[in-house]
C-alpha cells in the first residue's frame, strides 16, 4: 500500500520540478544610468562614409520582469544637436534587448524634415544587448538624400554605454 503513494508522490514532485525549469532565468535587472556615446554611421554607394560620435545617457528607470523604461539623452555639441526622450523596452534572460526611443521633436517626419531626404525603409526598433554592465543597441534606415542623387544612403544608429 505504501509503495503506490510513493510513486505518486515522487511523480508530482518531478512534474513540479520541470515545471521550476521551464520557467528559466529571470532576466538581467538594467535599472541604472549608462553614459556612453551615440554613433551615428552614414554610408552608401560610391559615397565617403561619414562617423560622428555624440556623448549620451540612457537611464533605466523602472524595470518589471522584462519590460523596462527610461529615458535618454544627447549632448549637444559641434557635431551633434541635443535630443532627448522616452525609453521602452524588453530584456531577455540571456541580455538580449529591444527597444523603442520617443524623441522629443524626433521621428520619421522629424528626419526627413532635417535632413530633406526620404525614408525608404526603417527597423522601429533598436536591438541589441546587456552584458557585465554595458548595454548596447543600434537601428538603420535607408533613405533617398538630394545630395545622394538617386543613391539610397544607410543611416545607422548606436548607442553603447556602462
Amino acid at each position: 500500500m505504501r509503495l503506490p503513494f510513493l510513486l505518486v508522490t515522487f511523480g508530482a514532485l518531478v512534474l513540479a520540478a520541470c515545471g521550476d525549469d521551464a520557467t528559466g532565468p529571470a532576466p538581467p535587472n538594467l535599472v541604472g544610468a549608462y553614459d556612453g556615446t551615440w554613433t551615428v554611421t552614414v554610408e552608401g554607394s560610391g559615397l565617403e562614409t561619414t562617423t560622428e560620435d555624440c556623448a549620451g545617457t540612457v537611464s533605466i528607470t523602472e524595470q518589471s520582469g522584462g519590460a523596462f523604461q527610461g529615458a535618454f539623452s544627447q549632448a549637444a555639441s559641434e557635431n551633434c544637436d541635443a535630443a532627448s526622450g522616452s525609453v521602452t523596452g524588453t530584456v531577455t534572460s540571456d541580455g538580449g534587448v529591444s527597444l523603442l526611443l520617443g524623441a522629443s521633436g524626433g521621428g520619421g517626419p522629424g528626419f526627413e524634415e532635417s535632413t530633406g531626404c526620404t525614408i525608404l525603409s526603417a527597423d522601429d526598433r533598436y536591438v541589441g544587448s546587456w552584458a557585465d554592465g554595458t548595454l548596447s543597441f543600434d537601428t538603420s534606415l535607408t533613405a533617398e538624400c538630394p545630395e545622394s542623387g538617386s543613391t539610397p544612403v544607410t543611416w545607422t544608429f548606436a548607442f553603447a554605454g556602462s
